[in-house]
């Protein structure tokens, strides 16, 4: 290939640049506007640049990444210079949010597949490295997509291999000598990280012991002299402090992934060696692992054991949560003002809601709202995103105070505020269009196994509702939703597609959601159930009708918005709803065409587009700022 190097790697430079003001740009502070108007007019500019943005990629992209990745010819060491340090720039950025994963996965699966790169041992040692680093962020990111475990299991294989690679490098010790240190460095971070591979939200006992086998490794090796003399540049009280950390990480989430007792008792014995470690030498570990974290894997890890009665552990995860809880948003702070309302949630599964757990779980919903909300464009996002879904997994309604309809819209606001206000959107055009189609033809509600025993005004309020949670399941992608940059991948098609079926999972779990399920599920079936998704092999499934209004709703949202998804030019109302109506009776219920041809509906239908959505951005800001007036009074 001939490819001016230089020029090169400035363009892969500039690609960088571009993702990391596109993720600043895709939410807005609420501390750069003074009111709702200034929110969405600079929500609205911020896409535009957003747009502007993501072309320049897409051409640097096509231009220069593509060709080079999808050669088969041999890269020069110059190249796989360049692509190292672009492998850097994505997975550690200045921003320290991780950039654009899975296009980091697919530039560190083409280096590895090139022999020259195993003709310099120190670069294949720290590619293996960050291609197991970059597997497990991409297994992080599907593995919250419940409803398949393929693409989670695909990133692990593909982990697992380069693990056992760089594992054959370390553990031959002629080989390990003749690495420099940096060469050293990745094999023994690889060898300690390697057991967050089987961290999915998928487990079984032959992986735990896995998991549980390579940390007792990792640990092991600081007394291992052979290593420790030959490698003095390697920073080994991190590996101690690091090992130890993610063996207490075991039993997290409620001890999702099910150790045993005696597992655990053997878990809390090797959080001893950190114990004296930190008594020895306080301050150099605290640099490490904050206080926080510390002492909540030093008692949760007890409790599983069995040394603590639950009483107790409650009392005490409620004491860490009041000390340590803030409105910060590094990795700790999510993890504790996400992880303990988790870990306490999950000591209640099973047990009754007294008025004092009820008042405990007011107090915990009310201020997970708050940090979630005045968290918009923080750092963190990945983690934010993570353990407020591991939050939501053990969520528990409180009937007429707080329902999972509630915190789920929230929780969008946070992580996503356009998608947020298109639910809304959804929700009142869902509703019109209902409304209308009820005055013309009543009988193909009373007609419908779903709608027959509704009165009118209760018709109207399930297809709010079913608006307003038809999205639900972008809650586990969110950061595969806006991808701005560049056109999506196949694998981040096929997660995006899994949203209705994931919201179909999530609502179906509570009381005030269930009734929405279906329609979340089906929402993006075509009518004559030929086209769409999800769709079974062989299976020409109709949608209900509370989807079929819903997918003509989302339709005209999601064509004709200009502010929240303004990278891409809107269409007029009437070019959308002509292609609804030619697409009527295959893609849309035949009743599109006449509701669509109907002076009256689409007036209705503008005004929700105008007043209607500025209104909606009106609510996002408010919600946004009122948490944050909030937060400063306090």
């Amino acid at each position: 290939m001939n490819i001016d190097i230089d020029n090169f790697k400035v363009k892969l430079s500039e690609y960088a640049d571009y993702i990391s003001e596109i993720r600043v740009l895709s939410a807005v502070k609420i501390d750069d506007v003074a009111n709702a108007e200034e929110y969405s007019d600079k929500l609205k500019a911020d896409f535009e640049r957003i747009g502007l943005l993501g072309r320049r990629c897409r051409c640097i992209l096509k231009d220069d990444l593509y060709p080079v990745i999808n050669s088969d010819e041999p890269l020069s060491m110059e190249m796989i210079d360049a692509l190292q340090d672009f492998c850097e720039m994505l997975l550690d950025p200045p921003s320290g949010e991780e950039l654009d994963l899975f296009l980091l996965y697919e530039i560190s699966n083409r280096l590895l597949k090139d022999d020259s790169l195993k003709y310099d041992l120190n670069k294949y040692a720290v590619q293996l490295n960050t291609h197991i680093s970059a597997c497990y962020a991409n297994i992080n990111r599907t593995s919250r997509v419940t409803v398949t475990r393929d693409i989670a299991d695909h990133y692990q294989r593909k982990g697992l291999k380069a693990a056992e690679l760089a594992l054959g490098m370390l553990y031959n010790k002629s080989v390990f000598l003749s690495l420099s240190p940096k060469g050293k460095d990745a094999l023994l971070r690889a060898g300690r990280f390697y057991s967050a591979l089987y961290d999915t939200f998928y487990h079984d006992a032959p992986s735990n012991k896995r998991r549980y086998d390579a940390l007792c490794e990792a640990i092991s090796m600081i007394n291992d002299h052979f290593y420790t003399d030959n490698a003095p540049e390697y920073n080994w009280l991190q590996q101690l402090v690091r090992s130890t950390e993610h063996m207490g990480q075991l039993t997290e989430r409620g001890n999702f992934w099910g150790f045993t007792e005696k597992e655990c008792l053997e878990i809390t014995k090797w959080l001893d060696v950190l114990k004296l470690k930190r008594s020895r030498d306080l301050d150099k570990v605290r640099a490490l692992l904050p206080d926080s974290h510390y002492d909540l894997i030093m008692l949760r890890n007890p409790y599983f054991a069995g040394l603590i009665d639950k009483k107790t552990y409650q009392e005490k995860l409620l004491e860490l949560y009041h000390k340590y809880s803030n409105n910060k948003y590094d990795m700790y702070s999510v993890q504790i003002n996400l992880l303990i309302p988790t870990e306490y949630l999950a000591t209640l599964q099973d047990e009754k809601i007294s008025l004092e757990i009820q008042d405990n779980l007011i107090m915990i919903y009310d201020r997970i709202i708050e940090y979630a909300l005045s968290s918009v464009n923080m750092d963190a996002f990945n983690y934010l995103q993570e353990y407020l879904i591991a939050f939501l997994s053990r969520f528990i309604e409180l009937p007429d105070i707080m329902t999972f309809e509630d915190m789920g819209l929230h929780c969008i606001a946070a992580l996503h505020p356009p998608t947020y206000v298109h639910s809304r959107q959804v929700a009142s055009l869902g509703k019109i269009l209902a409304s209308h189609l009820y005055d013309l033809h009543p009988h193909i509600f009373s007609e419908d196994e779903e709608f027959s025993s509704m009165s009118h005004e209760e018709i109207m309020t399930h297809m709010y509702h079913c608006g307003l949670c038809h999205d639900f399941g972008k809650l586990t992608m969110i950061d595969s939703i806006f991808i701005y940059g560049r056109d999506l991948l196949d694998r981040e098609v096929d997660i995006i597609k899994m949203h209705s079926l994931m919201g179909e999972l999530m609502l179906r779990h509570y009381h005030s959601t269930e009734k929405y399920a279906k329609a979340a599920k089906q929402h993006h079936i075509w009518y004559d159930g030929t086209g769409g998704y999800p769709r079974e092999e062989g299976v020409n499934e109709r949608p209900c009708l509370s989807a079929c209004i819903l997918e003509i709703a989302d339709c005209i949202d999601a064509a004709t918005d200009t502010i929240g998804r303004s990278y891409s030019k809107g269409k007029t109302l009437e070019e959308v709803a002509a292609e609804i109506r030619k697409d009527s009776g295959t893609r849309y219920a035949p009743f599109a065409d006449e509701l669509l041809s109907r002076e009256d509906v689409l007036d209705d239908i503008r005004y929700l587009l105008t007043k209607g959505r500025q209104d909606n951005y009106k609510k996002a800001y408010l919600l946004l700022h009122n948490v944050k007036d909030r937060l400063i009074r306090d």
